[in-house]
């Protein structure tokens, strides 16, 4: 279900992806980084690019906007108040009045402290509109993929997913293969997820994964005894 309310500060992080559908007859699609936000008045944003240049999105016309944090779909309506070309390519979206709220978590999150080690097993493959590309974080589809074992930390964890801090970022719809190193027990291995979500932070990446439905039994089996006794693991954040 979704709510429609007006938008917190505290959910617009610098880095997040937000997808712009223009509301005009030409139905174009772009995809930008949030720069920064003066509550009530406009958002920063960067302008979306082809081929490296940027694309001046034109004053006054409307974009239907959405974007993914804290386990929520935000999706409002803005209008283009003005850019800058100053020191780096900039748009000025309206700071939206409300938005409508969808929750994406239908399982309880518990945050844990667990080394990973993932590799790559397949990329994303663009349809004819080159989708997957256009999705993607700018700083996700700019850099190549690890051509080795990434070594991440899994932040929290779910019965649907997990979340791992790592140095590289991931495109969505990238499929991974995890490792879990429990502090007490044998490694989990061979857990298949892909990748829903990257956003930066300081010194790395957030990376939101869902469990692939083709993983064995007895490794989801084994993800279940951990998330049934974590809370009564001594963890620490």
């Amino acid at each position: 279900m979704s709510e429609t309310r007006t938008l917190s500060p505290d959910v617009l992080i610098c880095g997040t992806s937000i997808r712009l559908l223009a509301l005009e007859t030409t139905k174009s699609k772009w995809t930008t980084i949030l720069i920064g936000s003066r509550p009530g008045r406009y958002l920063i944003v960067e302008m979306p690019k082809v081929a490296g240049a940027p694309v001046k999105l034109d004053d006054g016309t409307r974009w239907a906007a959405n974007f993914i944090s804290k386990g929520a779909v935000y999706s409002f309506n803005t209008e283009v108040l003005g850019y800058t070309y100053r020191l780096v390519p900039l748009l000025f979206p309206e700071y939206p009045k409300e938005v409508e709220i969808a929750n994406l978590r239908t399982e309880k999150r518990y945050p844990v402290n667990v080394p990973v080690i993932s590799t790559v097993v397949s990329l994303p493959t663009p349809d004819a509109h080159g989708k997957a590309a256009a999705e993607a974080k700018p700083a996700a589809a700019d850099r190549k993929p690890p051509a080795g074992p990434l070594k991440a930390l899994a932040a929290d964890i779910s019965e649907g997913g997990f979340m791992m801090a790592c140095p590289l970022p991931l495109q969505p719809e990238t499929v991974i293969e995890a490792t879990f190193y429990l502090p007490k027990d044998e490694p989990i291995t061979g857990i298949q997820a892909v990748v829903r979500a990257c956003r930066g932070k300081p010194g790395g990446y957030f990376i939101g994964l869902a469990y692939s439905q083709s993983n064995r039994p007895e490794a989801m089996s084994r993800l279940g005894d951990l998330i049934s006794s974590i809370e009564n693991m001594p963890l620490r954040r």
